[in-house]
């Protein structure tokens, strides 16, 4: 459990949540100082919640508790406290104002185990979970200063890993991309390619064909210089073109290498 925590906490620490930003459940997420806490530091947490017009009451049914959860325990209005929950704080309130409302708790972390706890608010007897969006968030618990710098540091490399996956799979999108490209201007060369070397058969088939037609009228080639000129041009700018656009082409296709780190 502790491994596939660390990744989540790796994920929240590169997103870089704010108070209030909503989590993965739709709720109102706390946010709370630090990122791994020991047994008997403080810990505070605040988040900003939205309350309807029509719940404005629900700020009058307090006070609301912080209550650190156990495994996959959460808190649920009209049911029961989870059993082995702590209650570790009471959250202050302080109405916006036709803003939203800030919601801050402080305590003093309890001797647990070392692992993520999930924190939930609820009033005792619990019937307001939240307001108009439930209100949760987690805490890192460890053992140890020592745990605590391993854990950070094994989030960067999480957090980093990460980053240099999404950079991988960018230039593999990059690379097919120009691949394609590639692709379509080799065919688009081959087809013109050809194109052109049907224009120059078509003018030698011309040219033969003149050439028969004087041999017979009398031996007389009327096949001025310039014409020849023009002809030798033709083929020789085919020649070229059908180089040049290859060359092109093998030069894109060695131009997407992925940089490595």
């Amino acid at each position: 459990m502790r491994a596939r925590t660390v990744i989540l906490a790796a994920v929240a620490t590169t997103m870089g949540l704010a108070p209030g930003v909503a989590s993965a459940n739709g709720g109102a997420y706390i946010e709370f100082e630090g990122t791994h806490h020991l047994p008997g530091e403080q810990v505070t947490g605040e988040v900003y919640v939205s309350v309807p017009r029509s719940e404005r009451d629900l700020l009058d049914r307090g006070p609301f508790y912080a209550y650190l959860l156990p495994g996959n325990a959460f808190i649920e209005a009209g049911r029961p406290i989870p059993q082995g929950a702590i209650r570790v704080g009471t959250f202050m309130v302080e109405p916006g104002g036709g803003k939203p409302t800030e919601l801050r708790v402080s305590f003093t972390v309890p001797q647990v185990t070392g692992d993520y706890y999930q924190v939930g608010l609820c009033n005792d007897p619990c019937t307001v979970d939240g307001f108009g969006e439930t209100v949760s968030g987690s805490v890192s618990i460890v053992a140890t200063a020592r745990e605590a710098t391993l854990l950070t540091q094994n989030g960067k490399l999480h957090a980093r890993a990460a980053g240099l996956e999404r950079d991988l799979r960018k230039a593999e999108k990059t690379a097919e991309e120009q691949a394609a490209v590639t692709s379509a201007a080799l065919a688009e060369s081959e087809a013109e390619g050809q194109a052109l070397h049907s224009q120059v058969r078509s003018l030698e088939t011309d040219v033969a064909s003149a050439q028969e037609r004087a041999a017979s009228a009398g031996g007389r080639i009327p096949l001025e210089p310039w014409a020849a000129a023009v002809i030798a041009v033709a083929i020789a700018l085919v020649t070229w073109a059908i180089a040049r656009r290859g060359r092109d082409a093998s030069a894109s296709q060695t131009d997407v290498v992925p940089e490595h780190a």
